[in-house]
């Protein structure tokens, strides 16, 4: 049966929270995840505009490595959307149905938290939770791919065939955009006096982590847009000074390589390939890659034929995965950053895996551009543009299609089948 009201998608970033109608082509909402608690008056404050009038409070997080932690205060978040959503006008979330995006390293006491506050809450009467890696590659059209997601707190590299994501060849790192900001602030301390120079005259007084919170939002944000994509020698901060930049190194080599470049006062962990999370860009893919091939190769000890048959099929799912990569996230918007991942895909298949005849196919993929912007729309809005995708199963109206009810069946709870069924469901549904 399908839905007349549209799906309320949100997409929960470390960075920002983009949200919108299924129905809508872009995010009507994109804000920053962090809030504010107003403790003279007991409030949560969420929202750019409001955050910058509150600067001598604590600015506080929701999320860590990608995932929430901060449930008691991630409604805030939830209700904001609901209150702004439809032109900065309220909607009852009784009457959409709801979809979110999480990661792939979820984990099951999240989901179960998340439904509990949506469906007790909120009360929302059909929800879904929906993985980023896996909606993004939808997007582009493709079921098979390696989707490598470079955002503002986590770099995560996922293989996916069939549809399904090869979790235990899927990994992910601290290294991504906020590691960035720290090389960045770091030399343009070297430029200043004082860091506060960096700061608009109004903020200097601010509290510590809101300081932290605007360096990184709007100082360091806008000037990595800048120094990464367009060649910058003088840039100009507050109270109209200009800082000499033009011996800026290129930064995009730390997130491949962490351990290239000192940070003072930071102590990195030692890189070993028995902890993923202490590896650059490049060796992620690697793990992935070899991982996944030791688990599509055939074992020695399966009959001649049977260890044909399934080489052959290892070679073409390894093609047809490295023939699609989806180099995404806001971070990828840096215009070097895709070219030297699907440069480091071909050195690697190069060096270690020299027997295959499919080196040099590695291709990069995109959703099809409806306009000039669609590219950057869907590095930074990919998650939730693909979940979008998905929600819209729910309104076919063609009575010969069965989206509706595949959609239903696979990928949404609703409240009563909740209230009936609880945590078991859950554990059925969001795997």
């Amino acid at each position: 049966m399908a839905h007349i009201s549209p799906a309320v998608v949100i997409d929960n970033g470390s960075y920002t929270t983009k949200a919108g109608f299924a129905s809508d082509d872009l995010p009507s909402l994109v804000f920053n995840t962090n809030y504010i608690l107003d403790k003279s008056i007991n409030k949560v404050i969420v929202g750019d505009d409001e955050m910058d009038k509150n600067s001598q409070s604590a600015v506080s997080t929701l999320l860590e490595d990608g995932i929430i932690y901060n449930f008691d205060n991630i409604a805030h978040n939830w209700r904001y959307v609901y209150d702004n959503i439809d032109n900065h006008n309220s909607i009852d979330a009784t009457e959409f149905p709801l979809v979110m995006t999480e990661q792939s390293w979820n984990t099951m006491k999240a989901k179960v938290k998340t439904c509990q506050i949506v469906f007790e809450e909120f009360e929302v009467p059909l929800f879904s939770l929906v993985k980023n890696p896996l909606s993004q590659l939808y997007r582009c059209g493709k079921s098979t791919g390696l989707v490598i997601d470079v955002g503002s707190s986590v770099a995560s590299v996922t293989p996916i065939l069939d549809g399904v994501i090869q979790t235990k060849c899927s990994f992910h790192s601290k290294y991504a955009g906020d590691f960035l900001n720290l090389h960045i602030l770091n030399y343009l301390k070297g430029k200043v006096q004082s860091v506060d120079e960096l700061l608009p005259a109004s903020y200097r007084t601010a509290s510590e982590s809101f300081k932290s919170y605007y360096m990184s939002t709007h100082v360091l944000q806008e000037y990595k847009n800048l120094s990464l994509n367009y060649q910058v020698t003088n840039l100009e901060v507050y109270d109209h000074k200009f800082l000499d930049v033009s011996d800026q190194r290129n930064y995009l080599e730390n997130l491949f390589d962490p351990y290239l470049n000192k940070l003072p006062n930071i102590n990195l962990p030692e890189p070993s390939l028995d902890v993923p999370s202490s590896q650059g860009l490049t060796n992620l893919v690697y793990m992935a890659i070899r991982s996944l091939e030791a688990s599509l190769l055939p074992n020695s000890d399966d009959p001649r034929s049977q260890s044909q048959n399934r080489f052959a099929r290892f070679m073409d799912i390894f093609k047809q995965l490295l023939s699609n990569v989806l180099v995404t996230g806001g971070a990828s918007l840096a215009s070097e950053l895709p070219d030297h991942i699907i440069n480091d895909i071909k050195a690697l298949m190069q060096k270690y895996f020299p027997t295959y005849p499919f080196s040099y196919h590695v291709q990069q993929i995109r959703p099809t551009p409806n306009n000039d912007n669609a590219d950057i729309w869907d590095r930074q809005f990919g998650s939730w543009l693909g979940a979008c995708n998905l929600a819209s199963m729910l309104n076919e109206s063609d009575e010969n299609s069965s989206s509706a009810k595949i959609a239903l069946d696979n990928w949404f709870i609703s409240k009563s089948d909740y209230e009936e069924l609880g945590e078991d469901l859950i554990l059925e549904k969001f795997k």
